[in-house]
Protein backbone atom coordinates (compact mmCIF):
# COMPACT_ATOMS: atom_id res chain seq x y z
CA UNK A 1 0.00 0.00 0.00
CA UNK A 2 1.21 3.77 -1.01
CA UNK A 3 0.53 6.25 1.44
CA UNK A 4 -0.63 9.57 -0.50
CA UNK A 5 -0.53 12.63 0.86
CA UNK A 6 -4.24 14.86 1.64
CA UNK A 7 -3.23 17.76 -1.23
CA UNK A 8 -2.34 14.29 -3.95
CA UNK A 9 -5.80 12.36 -3.54
CA UNK A 10 -7.51 15.59 -4.23
CA UNK A 11 -5.29 15.88 -7.43
CA UNK A 12 -7.19 14.42 -10.50
CA UNK A 13 -5.62 11.25 -12.25
CA UNK A 14 -4.84 11.40 -16.17
CA UNK A 15 -8.46 9.61 -16.55
CA UNK A 16 -11.27 10.12 -19.13
CA UNK A 17 -12.92 13.85 -18.92
CA UNK A 18 -16.18 12.78 -17.21
CA UNK A 19 -18.08 13.66 -14.30
CA UNK A 20 -16.18 16.04 -12.25
CA UNK A 21 -18.20 19.63 -11.53
CA UNK A 22 -18.27 18.96 -7.94
CA UNK A 23 -21.74 18.21 -7.09
CA UNK A 24 -22.70 16.35 -10.71
CA UNK A 25 -26.90 15.78 -10.66
CA UNK A 26 -28.05 12.04 -11.57
CA UNK A 27 -27.82 10.59 -13.67
CA UNK A 28 -24.21 11.17 -14.14
CA UNK A 29 -23.09 12.04 -17.17
CA UNK A 30 -21.53 9.80 -19.88
CA UNK A 31 -18.19 8.59 -19.92
CA UNK A 32 -15.84 5.59 -20.34
CA UNK A 33 -13.50 3.95 -18.05
CA UNK A 34 -9.65 4.89 -19.07
CA UNK A 35 -6.60 2.60 -17.90
CA UNK A 36 -5.12 4.44 -14.62
CA UNK A 37 -1.73 5.64 -15.68
CA UNK A 38 -0.60 7.14 -11.84
CA UNK A 39 -0.92 6.74 -8.19
CA UNK A 40 -2.52 9.81 -7.65
CA UNK A 41 -6.43 9.23 -7.50
CA UNK A 42 -9.21 11.65 -8.76
CA UNK A 43 -10.90 13.64 -5.76
CA UNK A 44 -13.91 12.04 -6.66
CA UNK A 45 -15.49 8.63 -7.75
CA UNK A 46 -16.97 9.78 -10.62
CA UNK A 47 -13.34 10.58 -12.41
CA UNK A 48 -13.30 7.10 -12.56
CA UNK A 49 -16.12 6.44 -15.19
CA UNK A 50 -16.45 2.66 -13.27
CA UNK A 51 -19.98 2.87 -11.05
CA UNK A 52 -22.48 5.03 -10.04
CA UNK A 53 -25.57 4.88 -7.94
CA UNK A 54 -29.06 5.04 -9.48
CA UNK A 55 -32.45 4.46 -8.37
CA UNK A 56 -30.68 2.89 -5.02
CA UNK A 57 -28.41 0.57 -6.43
CA UNK A 58 -24.75 0.35 -7.76
CA UNK A 59 -24.86 0.96 -11.63
CA UNK A 60 -22.21 -0.04 -13.68
CA UNK A 61 -20.58 1.84 -16.88
CA UNK A 62 -20.26 0.58 -20.23
CA UNK A 63 -17.45 -2.29 -19.81
CA UNK A 64 -17.68 -2.49 -16.44
CA UNK A 65 -18.22 -6.44 -15.53
CA UNK A 66 -19.73 -6.97 -11.77
CA UNK A 67 -18.50 -10.31 -9.78
CA UNK A 68 -19.29 -11.72 -6.74
CA UNK A 69 -17.52 -14.49 -4.41
CA UNK A 70 -18.84 -17.79 -3.13
CA UNK A 71 -18.33 -16.86 0.64
CA UNK A 72 -17.26 -13.51 1.68
CA UNK A 73 -16.20 -11.46 4.31
CA UNK A 74 -18.77 -10.46 6.94
CA UNK A 75 -18.87 -6.82 7.17
CA UNK A 76 -20.91 -5.71 9.92
CA UNK A 77 -24.35 -7.32 7.70
CA UNK A 78 -23.51 -4.66 4.73
CA UNK A 79 -24.28 -5.43 1.03
CA UNK A 80 -21.47 -5.58 -0.95
CA UNK A 81 -21.56 -4.57 -5.19
CA UNK A 82 -18.11 -5.70 -6.63
CA UNK A 83 -16.57 -5.00 -10.41
CA UNK A 84 -13.71 -5.06 -12.29
CA UNK A 85 -12.61 -3.35 -15.15
CA UNK A 86 -9.59 -4.18 -17.87
CA UNK A 87 -8.10 -2.10 -19.93
CA UNK A 88 -8.29 -3.17 -23.34
CA UNK A 89 -6.40 -5.69 -25.10
CA UNK A 90 -5.36 -6.44 -21.51
CA UNK A 91 -6.05 -10.16 -19.39
CA UNK A 92 -5.42 -11.27 -16.21
CA UNK A 93 -3.71 -14.78 -15.65
CA UNK A 94 -5.16 -17.31 -13.56
CA UNK A 95 -3.40 -19.30 -10.77
CA UNK A 96 -4.72 -22.46 -9.25
CA UNK A 97 -4.70 -21.16 -5.57
CA UNK A 98 -2.91 -17.41 -5.30
CA UNK A 99 -4.11 -14.79 -6.71
CA UNK A 100 -4.67 -14.15 -10.19
CA UNK A 101 -2.00 -11.86 -11.92
CA UNK A 102 -3.84 -8.94 -13.19
CA UNK A 103 -2.00 -6.36 -16.22
CA UNK A 104 -1.38 -2.56 -14.76
CA UNK A 105 -4.69 -0.38 -15.89
CA UNK A 106 -6.83 -3.20 -13.40
CA UNK A 107 -9.48 -1.54 -11.59
CA UNK A 108 -11.64 -2.71 -9.11
CA UNK A 109 -14.37 -1.09 -7.29
CA UNK A 110 -16.48 -2.54 -3.92
CA UNK A 111 -19.45 -1.06 -2.96
CA UNK A 112 -21.06 -0.97 0.80
CA UNK A 113 -24.26 -0.47 1.70
CA UNK A 114 -26.85 -0.99 4.62
CA UNK A 115 -30.36 -2.91 4.27
CA UNK A 116 -32.61 -0.98 6.72
CA UNK A 117 -33.99 -4.28 7.30
CA UNK A 118 -32.64 -7.29 6.59
CA UNK A 119 -36.21 -9.12 6.95
CA UNK A 120 -37.32 -7.39 3.63
CA UNK A 121 -37.04 -8.59 0.26
CA UNK A 122 -36.47 -4.99 -1.34
CA UNK A 123 -34.75 -3.36 1.93
CA UNK A 124 -34.13 0.24 1.27
CA UNK A 125 -30.13 0.63 1.20
CA UNK A 126 -27.43 3.28 2.42
CA UNK A 127 -24.53 3.33 0.31
CA UNK A 128 -21.57 4.08 2.83
CA UNK A 129 -18.76 3.86 0.36
CA UNK A 130 -16.77 2.88 -2.45
CA UNK A 131 -13.72 1.30 -2.55
CA UNK A 132 -11.14 1.38 -5.44
CA UNK A 133 -8.27 -0.45 -6.01
CA UNK A 134 -5.98 0.07 -9.30
CA UNK A 135 -2.25 -1.08 -10.46
CA UNK A 136 0.19 1.11 -12.33
CA UNK A 137 3.78 0.19 -12.91
CA UNK A 138 3.14 -3.24 -10.92
CA UNK A 139 1.77 -1.65 -7.62
CA UNK A 140 -1.76 -1.84 -6.53
CA UNK A 141 -3.22 1.47 -4.83
CA UNK A 142 -6.45 1.70 -2.92
CA UNK A 143 -8.37 4.75 -1.34
CA UNK A 144 -11.99 4.81 -0.02
CA UNK A 145 -14.62 7.22 -1.56
CA UNK A 146 -17.81 7.84 0.90
CA UNK A 147 -20.82 8.58 -0.36
CA UNK A 148 -23.01 11.82 0.65
CA UNK A 149 -26.47 11.68 1.91
CA UNK A 150 -28.45 11.61 -1.26
CA UNK A 151 -26.51 9.00 -3.48
CA UNK A 152 -25.01 11.82 -6.00
CA UNK A 153 -21.57 12.11 -5.06
CA UNK A 154 -18.49 10.27 -3.14
CA UNK A 155 -15.72 11.75 -2.67
CA UNK A 156 -12.16 10.23 -1.63
CA UNK A 157 -11.70 9.74 1.79
CA UNK A 158 -8.05 8.96 2.38
CA UNK A 159 -8.09 8.87 6.51
CA UNK A 160 -10.99 6.97 6.53
CA UNK A 161 -14.31 7.34 9.11
CA UNK A 162 -16.46 5.87 11.19
CA UNK A 163 -19.98 5.91 10.63
CA UNK A 164 -22.45 4.69 13.17
CA UNK A 165 -25.54 2.71 11.14
CA UNK A 166 -28.80 1.34 12.94
CA UNK A 167 -31.10 -1.66 10.81
CA UNK A 168 -32.63 -4.64 12.02
CA UNK A 169 -31.64 -7.68 11.13
CA UNK A 170 -33.25 -11.33 10.76
CA UNK A 171 -34.42 -11.97 14.21
CA UNK A 172 -36.03 -8.77 14.43
CA UNK A 173 -33.65 -7.21 16.46
CA UNK A 174 -31.84 -3.66 16.05
CA UNK A 175 -28.44 -3.19 15.60
CA UNK A 176 -26.10 -0.61 15.83
CA UNK A 177 -22.96 -0.86 13.96
CA UNK A 178 -19.93 1.30 14.06
CA UNK A 179 -19.10 0.75 10.34
CA UNK A 180 -15.47 1.73 9.75
CA UNK A 181 -14.19 3.30 6.63
CA UNK A 182 -10.85 2.17 6.36
CA UNK A 183 -7.71 4.76 6.48
CA UNK A 184 -5.30 3.61 3.23
CA UNK A 185 -2.88 2.60 5.89
CA UNK A 186 -5.68 0.13 7.06
CA UNK A 187 -5.94 -1.33 3.90
CA UNK A 188 -3.15 -2.65 4.18
CA UNK A 189 -3.78 -4.78 7.41
CA UNK A 190 -5.68 -7.50 5.49
CA UNK A 191 -4.21 -6.64 2.06
CA UNK A 192 -0.21 -6.55 2.79
CA UNK A 193 1.05 -10.33 1.93
CA UNK A 194 4.67 -10.05 0.50
CA UNK A 195 3.37 -7.30 -1.51
CA UNK A 196 0.46 -6.16 -1.71
CA UNK A 197 -2.34 -8.19 -3.16
CA UNK A 198 -5.88 -8.33 -4.31
CA UNK A 199 -7.68 -10.53 -2.13
CA UNK A 200 -10.94 -12.09 -4.23
CA UNK A 201 -9.11 -12.68 -7.06
CA UNK A 202 -8.62 -16.70 -6.46
CA UNK A 203 -10.00 -19.71 -8.06
CA UNK A 204 -11.86 -20.82 -4.90
CA UNK A 205 -13.52 -17.40 -4.39
CA UNK A 206 -14.68 -16.94 -7.72
CA UNK A 207 -15.55 -20.27 -9.42
CA UNK A 208 -19.42 -19.52 -9.09
CA UNK A 209 -22.06 -18.35 -11.24
CA UNK A 210 -23.36 -14.99 -11.63
CA UNK A 211 -26.39 -13.79 -13.08
CA UNK A 212 -25.34 -11.67 -15.64
CA UNK A 213 -27.67 -9.26 -18.15
CA UNK A 214 -26.75 -11.48 -20.81
CA UNK A 215 -27.68 -14.83 -18.76
CA UNK A 216 -26.52 -16.35 -15.44
CA UNK A 217 -22.62 -17.83 -16.55
CA UNK A 218 -19.68 -19.43 -14.23
CA UNK A 219 -17.95 -16.42 -13.72
CA UNK A 220 -14.19 -18.42 -14.52
CA UNK A 221 -16.17 -19.02 -17.50
CA UNK A 222 -17.55 -15.32 -18.14
CA UNK A 223 -14.05 -13.88 -17.50
CA UNK A 224 -12.14 -16.34 -20.04
CA UNK A 225 -14.88 -15.48 -22.98
CA UNK A 226 -14.53 -11.88 -22.66
CA UNK A 227 -11.11 -12.09 -22.75
CA UNK A 228 -10.37 -10.99 -19.44
CA UNK A 229 -9.02 -14.22 -18.12
CA UNK A 230 -6.41 -16.41 -19.66
CA UNK A 231 -5.52 -20.43 -18.35
CA UNK A 232 -8.65 -20.67 -16.54
CA UNK A 233 -9.71 -24.60 -17.12
CA UNK A 234 -12.03 -25.42 -19.61
CA UNK A 235 -14.30 -26.94 -16.98
CA UNK A 236 -14.69 -24.97 -14.08
CA UNK A 237 -15.65 -28.30 -12.05
CA UNK A 238 -11.80 -28.49 -12.33
CA UNK A 239 -10.87 -25.42 -10.92
CA UNK A 240 -11.20 -24.96 -6.94
CA UNK A 241 -14.24 -23.68 -5.07
CA UNK A 242 -14.81 -22.99 -1.87
CA UNK A 243 -18.79 -23.74 -0.48
CA UNK A 244 -21.40 -20.84 0.38
CA UNK A 245 -21.18 -20.95 3.95
CA UNK A 246 -24.29 -19.87 4.13
CA UNK A 247 -26.02 -22.65 2.73
CA UNK A 248 -25.87 -25.96 4.06
CA UNK A 249 -26.76 -27.38 0.41
CA UNK A 250 -22.84 -26.59 -0.59
CA UNK A 251 -20.91 -28.78 2.00
CA UNK A 252 -20.55 -30.14 4.86
CA UNK A 253 -20.51 -28.49 8.13
CA UNK A 254 -16.87 -28.37 8.35
CA UNK A 255 -16.20 -27.90 4.42
CA UNK A 256 -18.68 -24.42 5.23
CA UNK A 257 -17.28 -23.54 8.57
CA UNK A 258 -13.76 -23.62 6.92
CA UNK A 259 -14.41 -22.08 4.26
CA UNK A 260 -15.83 -18.96 6.50
CA UNK A 261 -12.55 -19.05 8.10
CA UNK A 262 -11.12 -18.87 4.92
CA UNK A 263 -12.73 -15.91 4.08
CA UNK A 264 -13.17 -13.96 7.34
CA UNK A 265 -9.46 -14.81 8.91
CA UNK A 266 -7.39 -16.60 6.00
CA UNK A 267 -6.31 -13.39 4.66
CA UNK A 268 -3.99 -12.70 7.71
CA UNK A 269 -3.50 -16.29 8.78
CA UNK A 270 -2.04 -17.91 6.14
CA UNK A 271 1.94 -17.95 5.63
CA UNK A 272 2.59 -14.59 3.83
CA UNK A 273 -0.31 -12.70 5.97
CA UNK A 274 0.04 -10.36 8.88
CA UNK A 275 -0.49 -13.05 11.09
CA UNK A 276 1.83 -15.76 9.66
CA UNK A 277 4.00 -15.65 12.84
CA UNK A 278 1.36 -17.13 14.87
CA UNK A 279 1.56 -20.11 12.86
CA UNK A 280 -2.08 -20.34 12.59
CA UNK A 281 -3.25 -21.13 8.85
CA UNK A 282 -7.31 -20.56 8.13
CA UNK A 283 -6.83 -21.21 4.17
CA UNK A 284 -9.42 -24.21 3.74
CA UNK A 285 -6.58 -25.89 1.90
CA UNK A 286 -4.60 -26.35 5.01
CA UNK A 287 -4.73 -30.32 5.31
CA UNK A 288 -2.81 -30.41 8.67
CA UNK A 289 -5.27 -30.11 11.46
CA UNK A 290 -2.74 -28.90 13.92
CA UNK A 291 -2.35 -26.01 11.34
CA UNK A 292 -5.69 -24.71 11.43
CA UNK A 293 -5.95 -24.83 15.07
CA UNK A 294 -6.87 -28.04 16.80
CA UNK A 295 -4.91 -28.46 20.18
CA UNK A 296 -2.72 -25.48 18.98
CA UNK A 297 -1.75 -23.08 21.58
CA UNK A 298 -1.56 -19.91 20.58
CA UNK A 299 1.76 -18.15 20.14
CA UNK A 300 1.30 -14.41 21.35
CA UNK A 301 -2.55 -13.78 22.34
CA UNK A 302 -1.99 -12.51 25.92
CA UNK A 303 -5.68 -11.92 27.31
CA UNK A 304 -7.09 -12.37 23.24
CA UNK A 305 -7.53 -15.90 24.43
CA UNK A 306 -9.63 -15.64 27.22
CA UNK A 307 -7.58 -17.39 29.74
CA UNK A 308 -8.51 -20.63 27.00
CA UNK A 309 -5.09 -23.03 25.88
CA UNK A 310 -6.07 -24.23 22.45
CA UNK A 311 -7.73 -22.41 18.98
CA UNK A 312 -9.56 -25.27 18.78
CA UNK A 313 -10.92 -27.88 20.86
CA UNK A 314 -12.81 -30.85 19.31
CA UNK A 315 -15.90 -30.99 20.81
CA UNK A 316 -15.96 -28.19 23.08
CA UNK A 317 -16.29 -24.81 21.33
CA UNK A 318 -16.58 -22.81 25.04
CA UNK A 319 -13.10 -24.28 25.45
CA UNK A 320 -12.10 -23.06 22.04
CA UNK A 321 -9.94 -19.80 21.48
CA UNK A 322 -11.32 -18.82 17.82
CA UNK A 323 -14.91 -18.58 18.64
CA UNK A 324 -14.19 -16.79 21.82
CA UNK A 325 -12.50 -14.27 19.78
CA UNK A 326 -15.07 -14.50 17.17
CA UNK A 327 -17.87 -13.77 19.82
CA UNK A 328 -15.89 -10.33 21.00
CA UNK A 329 -16.15 -7.04 20.07
CA UNK A 330 -12.89 -5.71 22.40
CA UNK A 331 -10.68 -4.62 20.40
CA UNK A 332 -7.89 -6.61 21.92
CA UNK A 333 -10.16 -10.05 21.81
CA UNK A 334 -12.17 -9.17 18.52
CA UNK A 335 -11.00 -11.31 15.54
CA UNK A 336 -10.90 -10.54 12.99
CA UNK A 337 -9.37 -7.40 14.09
CA UNK A 338 -10.64 -4.96 11.37
CA UNK A 339 -13.72 -5.08 9.44
CA UNK A 340 -16.46 -5.96 11.24
CA UNK A 341 -18.11 -4.21 14.71
CA UNK A 342 -20.74 -6.18 15.60
CA UNK A 343 -20.90 -9.84 16.02
CA UNK A 344 -21.55 -12.17 13.15
CA UNK A 345 -23.71 -15.20 14.99
CA UNK A 346 -24.59 -17.05 11.58
CA UNK A 347 -20.74 -17.72 11.14
CA UNK A 348 -20.23 -18.36 15.14
CA UNK A 349 -23.03 -20.81 15.11
CA UNK A 350 -21.55 -22.79 11.68
CA UNK A 351 -17.71 -22.48 13.74
CA UNK A 352 -19.17 -23.73 16.81
CA UNK A 353 -20.87 -26.18 15.57
CA UNK A 354 -18.22 -27.39 13.09
CA UNK A 355 -15.85 -27.70 16.41
CA UNK A 356 -18.91 -29.66 18.00
CA UNK A 357 -18.49 -32.18 15.62
CA UNK A 358 -14.73 -32.68 15.68
CA UNK A 359 -14.26 -35.97 17.77
CA UNK A 360 -10.54 -36.31 19.76
CA UNK A 361 -9.07 -34.65 22.68
CA UNK A 362 -6.06 -31.77 23.09
CA UNK A 363 -3.57 -32.97 25.54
Amino acid sequence: MRLLRRSSVLSLLALAACGGNGSPPPPPPPCSPQAPTSATPPGTLAEWCQVSLQNGDVALKSGVVPYDLTTPLFSDDTLKRRTIWLPPGTSATYATDDVFSFPDGTVFTKSFGFRDDLRKQNPVVTWIETRVEWKVAGQWYALSYTWNVGGTQAVANPAGDVRDISFIDETGASVTAHYLVPSQSQCAQCHQQNAYVTLGTRARYLNKTYPYPSGTENQLTHLTALGWLTGAPADPANAPRLPVASDPTSGTVEERARAYLDANCGFCHNPQGNARTTGLVLWASETDPFHYGVCKTPVAAGGGSGGLQYDVVPGEPDQSIIPYRMNSNVPAVAMPQIGRSVVDHAGLQLVRDWISGLIGSCP
